[in-house]
């Protein structure tokens, strides 16, 4: 996928946006840079010019799927069809707020799955708490020149053994480290959503980065998404992710955004992050969960 495809699936996913839709721009521009850890599809299917939906697909059977709300029953039907042509057996996750999807899906034999779901969580700009940075620390925009340290507070926060470890999963010894790379933040830099305003991070006492927290910016919604926040393990249980979290609401205000979105955990094997949310006064507008037809 290039600039452009990746232009034609933002304007597609910022067409009509809600808060109960399971993509934000931000989603789609962190997903292209492989910020999330995650690979290239096999397969990529788009439908209208412009864009009303796409889905990329992972053989043997995992898809990611968006269609503009709004579409008629027939052109969400036949959306699935086309998903279960390359992959008879498949799962995708799915708002349940989007309810013509919803129904494509039960008709062609698909279940919820248990496990792991998402909630959608809102809150309106207006009335802002504040929330005081903790002692001896600073949050501020990321500087040009300290790019490798902001890559390396992200690899700290998320290693893969420490992530097992708040998923209260067993650690091998053998996880490696996490696949966030310099590479990959420039990636996140050069798409077109990324708003050096809201790239922030908190400085601890000794200069080093503790903790830090991106926001993305739809001006078309005025609403601006978390993804991600973390904080170094040394540097937890302080309320920098909090602080960090209001700063970005903050600058996204004066950005001109009324509103922000966040899609955190939302079953209870993992409730930290929906905590967080919470504590900033979002309240939960949707459910996001998975389809399988296996």
């Amino acid at each position: 996928m290039d600039i452009a495809d990746l232009q034609a699936r933002l304007d597609c996913v910022a067409q009509g946006w809600t808060p109960q839709q399971r993509l934000h721009i931000g989603n789609v521009a962190w997903a292209y840079a492989r910020g999330d850890g995650g690979t290239a599809p096999d397969v990529a299917l788009t439908w209208g010019s412009p864009l009303h939906g796409f889905a990329d697909i992972w053989l043997p059977g995992t898809a990611a799927l968006h269609l503009t709300p709004g579409l008629p029953a027939h052109q969400v039907a036949t959306v699935v069809d086309e998903i279960l042509a390359v992959a008879p057996r498949v799962t995708l996750k799915a708002s349940l707020q989007h309810a013509e999807l919803v129904r494509a899906l039960k008709q062609r034999g698909f279940r919820r799955c248990d496990g792991p779901w998402f909630a959608q969580l809102w809150r309106s700009l207006t009335d802002l708490q504040e929330r005081p940075v903790p002692d001896g620390y600073t949050i501020r925009q990321v500087r040009p020149d300290e790019l490798p340290a902001r890559v390396d507070v992200h690899r700290r926060c998320w290693q893969p053994a420490r992530i097992k470890q708040m998923l209260n999963l067993p650690v091998t010894g053998d996880e490696g480290d996490s696949s966030y790379s310099l590479d990959k933040h420039l990636a996140v830099i050069g798409t077109p959503p990324y708003r050096g305003e809201l790239d922030l991070v908190a400085e601890a006492p000794d200069g080093t980065l503790a903790a830090y927290g991106l926001g993305w910016l739809d001006p078309r919604s005025k609403s601006v998404l978390f993804e991600p926040v973390g904080t170094a393990p040394d540097h937890a249980d302080r309320g920098l992710a909090r602080a960090l979290c209001t700063e970005i609401l903050r600058a996204a205000r004066e950005l001109g955004a009324t509103q922000a979105v966040v899609g955190p955990r939302g079953d209870d094997a993992y409730p930290m992050p929906r905590r967080l949310y919470e504590g900033l006064r979002m309240r939960e507008v949707g459910q996001v969960v998975s389809f399988t037809n296996r």
